[in-house]
């Protein structure tokens, strides 16, 4: 997954694919019923025992409502009006010199390049497939067969209601962007947004899948078995049906707690083919693993900690460049969502305890537990799993009060009191926001210091330095106090990962200054400076989260930079509003945050340790591995 090309993570330029594929398309015509071809999309077949989930909705009907409910349901959809979020009429706005006319036709969707002047690059191309639903839809298009989509270079973002590039929704390196918009399907992202899929099936040669999206076969196994057996048993007299298990099912509930987190982990965890023989296989056959298997036979989990000197890592690394830069921090801790497997088999509390992925997620509530399904469908948390309930299911000693104060030193209905925040931090990246690591983790400075991965105190006390940590973790907790030099002793740590930290450790701060507990904890009067310097980040995603942050001012709830315009309009942007209205007020710290956070007592800004940051700027190219 990982160790190939992301399905939307590089963008050729659109003039680029039509000139390179546009005789491919069919001839102009305002008629599109007449002149398109048949869906070249991948094929739904039910062979070696699935059955597709209207089998199973006639019996399990609050099971099929909930997942009818959940995003999994939606991951990857035929592009049918019901599907397709975005309102497909007009043009999108103009990227690398290229306008989409999106028309309908009846039920069918239709795309269409034009220069600015209005000039058609190629015909109209049917919309075929869409992926996402939560946060973002990706547009897949016909072209010739399912082994060759591309994707319209736009996003349609659900919660913004406009279309953005899709390249800006993604931590990548600014400037051109090369590589096919075409085969990222086959190649990667058939492989979990589909149900049993397949690249080369043997019926035809091309992709195949069971169904579309995540569904019911995906997480509990083939169902032809089980669909035949319950429909013989119905035709027997009662007295005679057997009480014996059904074993042809796997209900992921029952499974131990290794072999339930591995139904997750089959697609939430790295897994790439690590040799020729693999990738073939996967290719002719698409993966044997079933649930209830053990995923390590047939799978490999890629890890942080592995040994890079194994003759089949090396091969590995060698096609594959990056992949552990992009995927885990430099401890092998992983830094991508998506991969919680991979951060949950490295925690103490599933090597050493039965901590499952089932432990803090329901994938059918009752109607009880989750009364509202829209609400549960964000994360698939059971009842109190985003808190300190999630813990003490095991650690109950915290449930006392007193126990919880006496061990984090914070008031017990604080957000310093809940386990999550202190021990999984929000060090992750993806979807343009951070998300909880799901290694459970003791905050450590060390680790900071060795890593660049932030600490969860100074996420959420932004206006402290490591020092001020260091001395905390040392006085309540006995951690030795590592060694820091003169700025990491002076200046808080979340101006100095904003200012001269990677691409990584900038886009997790221009969240945290938009995260609530950490706003109310240190204090937003000083943050401007930091926000505005965000905004106007070479990267786009950090440019996308900081201005998000930026929208808890209730000044600047409105305010959105438009991705498909140079950079510089967009910092103009920025410098008309946030940053002209702090130059103007100036900014508010209190007289202990002051030196920090580089705000000298009449409210301007410290500009010479502020350039002194910003010039030792980590600038090397990065990617995160979504």
């Amino acid at each position: 997954m990982i160790s190939v090309a992301r399905f939307c993570s590089i963008a050729l330029p659109v003039f680029a694919i039509a000139g390179a594929l546009g005789a491919t398309w069919p001839a102009q015509s305002d008629d599109h019923a007449k002149q398109q071809p048949s869906p070249a999309v991948p094929t739904v077949i039910h062979d070696e025992g699935y059955v597709g989930s209207e089998a199973c909705s006639g019996c399990h009907t609050r099971n099929e409502e909930t997942w009818k409910a959940s995003y999994h349901r939606r991951m990857t959809q035929e592009a049918t009006p019901d599907a397709v979020l975005a309102p497909w009429d007009g043009v999108t706005p103009a990227l690398d010199g290229t306008q989409w006319k999106l028309s309908r036709d009846g039920e069918r969707f239709f795309a269409q390049p034009f220069t600015p002047e209005g000039d058609a690059r190629a015909a109209p191309m049917r919309l075929a497939l869409t992926t996402g639903s939560h946060h973002y839809q990706v547009y897949w298009l016909e072209l010739r067969d399912a082994d060759e989509m591309p994707q319209l270079p736009f996003v349609w973002h659900v919660a913004e209601k406009r279309w953005v590039p899709r390249r800006s929704m993604f931590l990548e390196p600014p400037g051109p962007n090369t590589g096919s918009e075409t085969g990222r399907w086959p190649r990667s992202c058939i492989k979990c947004h589909t149900t049993n899929g397949t690249r080369e099936h043997e019926s035809d040669g091309h992709t195949h899948v069971a169904q579309f999206g995540i569904a019911c076969e995906a997480c509990h196994g083939p169902g032809g078995q089980h669909v035949a057996l319950q429909r013989a048993r119905e035709k027997q007299d009662p007295h005679d049906r057997s009480d014996a298990p059904d074993t042809t099912i796997v209900d992921p509930k029952t499974l131990s707690h290794e072999r339930s987190t591995q139904v997750c982990g089959q697609c939430h965890g790295v897994n790439p083919s690590i040799t020729a023989e693999a990738r073939e296989k996967w290719d002719r056959e698409g993966f044997a693993f079933r649930p209830g298997q053990d995923l390590s036979v047939t799978r490999t989990l890629l890890r942080g900690t592995y040994d890079r000197n194994t003759p089949e890592m090396r091969a590995f690394l060698d096609r594959n460049p990056g992949t552990l830069e992009q995927t885990f921090w430099s401890d092998g801790e992983v830094r991508v969502s998506g991969r919680e497997y991979n951060g949950l088999v490295e925690s103490p509390c599933y090597q050493r305890g039965e901590m499952s992925c089932l432990s803090c997620h329901d994938m059918h509530p009752s109607r009880e537990a989750a009364p509202d399904l829209h609400a549960w469908a964000d994360d698939q948390l059971r009842p109190g799993m985003d808190g300190s309930r999630a813990c003490v299911q095991c650690h109950a000693e915290y449930e006392k009060t007193e126990k919880v104060t006496a061990h984090t030193h914070h008031a017990a209905t604080s957000s310093g009191s809940n386990c999550l925040n202190c021990h999984m931090p929000y060090t992750s990246l993806g979807l343009t926001k951070a998300i909880r690591s799901h290694t459970i983790t003791i905050p450590s400075i060390a680790a900071t210091l060795a890593t660049g991965r932030p600490d969860a105190c100074n996420q959420c006390h932004l206006d402290r330095t490591l020092s001020w940590t260091g001395d905390k973790l040392h006085d309540w907790y006995g951690q030795e106090v590592p060694k820091l030099d003169a700025d990491q002793r002076t200046i808080a740590a979340s101006v100095m990962w904003a200012l001269e930290g990677d691409e990584a450790q900038r886009a997790l701060m221009a969240w945290s200054y938009g995260w609530d507990p950490a706003r109310q904890t240190s204090g937003t009067g000083w943050m401007p400076f930091v926000l505005s310097t965000l905004m106007q980040d070479g990267y786009d995603a950090v440019r996308w989260i900081a201005t998000r942050s930026a929208r808890s001012d209730p000044r600047y709830a409105k305010l959105a930079l438009d991705f498909t315009q140079p950079l510089e309009k967009q910092r103009d942007m920025v410098r008309a509003t946030i940053l002209a209205d702090w130059m103007r007020e100036g900014l508010k710290a209190s007289p202990e945050q002051r030196t920090a956070v580089l705000v000298h007592t009449d409210g301007k800004l410290d500009e010479a340790r502020f350039r002194r940051l910003f010039a030792a700027r980590n600038t090397k190219d990065m990617s995160i591995g979504e």
